[in-house]
């Protein structure tokens, strides 16, 4: 397994508000994105609180016998979004904010993730050719979708596409996504939203098939610079594949 992982602030933004958490042991490892929202730069304060806090449930719990990957998820998650809250309530200038998280557990002796999310940014799987996203994307637009109220095109381009339905932190309590999933002889893509803003989920499977897991980290981030780069771009690639596969360089 080889990790690869990169945050850009993209061209339009001041400073950068995604956070992300790389962690790897013997059998556990603990792969992370979060996207912060929030005026006078309270989105990186809470994407920080969420990546470490959830960072340091994972390093005090990880060895326990007890250790269960979908309860970590939810219990690191769930503490985040207190801790968010409080702060977010005590300072005027933290009103409002909140963050996204997209995260995943690997457990190599099952050879299984197990992939939790709140909000909007992304988990990928790419295997034989194929891409598919994990993640349901917690918007407005994605509830028109599914609703078949808006069209895939119209979706693109519609006025609320940004809106997040549901974000860590801007709740009492908040519900996240789990999912299972094997990974074996895969690529696993953790992402951001500025990152599939400005590119399609084929662009990024045919940017990673070109160029393989290492390089396509800062070739993702440009073509996404170069498409407008409107956010900020945190990428985090995990390559199961057997060396000598098509994605590997």
């Amino acid at each position: 397994m080889r990790v690869y992982f990169e945050t850009n602030k993209g061209l339009m933004r001041e400073n950068n508000e995604d956070n992300f958490i790389v962690e790897e042991t013997d059998r556990y490892n603990l792969y992370a994105v979060a996207d912060g929202m929030g005026g006078h730069k309270a989105g990186e304060v809470a994407s920080s609180i969420a990546i470490d806090i959830i960072k340091d449930c994972f390093i005090k719990s990880f060895e326990s016998e007890e250790f269960k990957a979908p309860t970590f998820i939810i219990e690191s998650i769930s503490k985040a979004n207190d801790e968010i809250r409080k702060e977010s309530l005590n300072k005027e200038e933290y009103a409002g904010m909140g963050t996204t998280i997209t995260m995943a557990v690997v457990d190599h002796s099952i050879k299984t993730a197990y992939i939790g999310n709140v909000g909007d940014s992304r988990a990928y799987i790419i295997k034989d050719d194929v891409i598919e996203q994990i993640t349901e994307d917690h918007t407005y637009v994605h509830e028109l979708l599914k609703d078949g109220r808006i069209t895939t095109e119209e979706a693109k381009t519609h006025p609320k596409r940004n809106v997040i339905t549901r974000a860590v932190g801007s709740e009492d309590f908040v519900h996240a996504d789990i999912f299972e999933i094997e990974v074996e002889n895969d690529i696993m893509l953790l992402c951001t939203d500025g990152l599939t803003t400005h590119l399609s989920d084929d662009k990024i499977k045919e940017t990673i098939k070109e160029y393989g897991s290492s390089e396509s980290v800062q070739r993702l981030i440009k073509s996404a610079n170069d498409n407008g780069g409107t956010d900020n771009i945190t990428i985090i690639i995990v390559d199961n594949t057997i060396r000598g596969e098509t994605y590997d360089r």
